[in-house]
């Protein structure tokens, strides 16, 4: 009898992590140093006269964004992808013998997807610079009936992710999935 081979899985997800359970473990409010950061940025692009958003990582070292801002916003980043990791770990761990985590990427540090001009820029900046979502990339052996066809252990492990992560995420995307040979 031959035993069915261990089916190594792909994964990428963008996670959002409620508020309450970042400020548990950090006295800053992620929402506040959002605002703050869009508000300097959106600044210094108004009196640079400049068509884009840079990134946060621009503003790194410069007199433009205050220290102890873009300090807070690095460490609630850095308890982001911490915390993520741990859930991931925990919530997955019945489905995957072995999780890997490949990339994690703090949606802080993207360059961001709203210009000066548009309407709601500054409601955006403040979104997109709230340090409480990232997109984590992992893979991982599967723990599950590698007698399925591909189709239909995709379609069942989305399904037991979703539920897993539904109520500890503040919201949970699954960006791609695909089994590895």
């Amino acid at each position: 009898m031959n035993t069915p081979a261990a089916r190594r899985i792909a994964l990428s997800i963008d996670l959002k992590l409620s508020h309450a359970v970042i400020e548990q473990h950090i006295a800053a409010s992620p929402y506040v140093v959002g605002v703050e950061l869009a508000r300097q940025i959106d600044q210094y692009v108004r009196e640079q006269k400049l068509g884009y958003y840079p990134a946060l990582d621009y503003f790194q070292g410069k007199d433009i964004v205050d220290a102890d801002l873009y300090n807070t916003a690095e460490s609630i980043a850095w308890l982001l992808e911490n915390l993520a990791q741990q859930s991931l770990r925990e919530r997955l761990r019945s489905l995957f013998i072995d999780l890997q985590f490949d990339s994690s990427h703090v949606h802080i540090y993207v360059l961001p997807h709203v210009r000066p001009q548009q309407n709601n820029a500054i409601h955006s900046l403040s979104t997109h610079f709230t340090p409480d979502h990232l997109r984590v990339s992992l893979s991982g052996v599967l723990n599950a009936d590698a007698d399925k066809n591909d189709d239909t252990l995709i379609q069942d492990l989305v399904i037991e992710i979703n539920e897993l992560l539904d109520k500890h995420f503040a919201r949970h995307d699954i960006n791609g999935i695909k089994l590895i040979d």
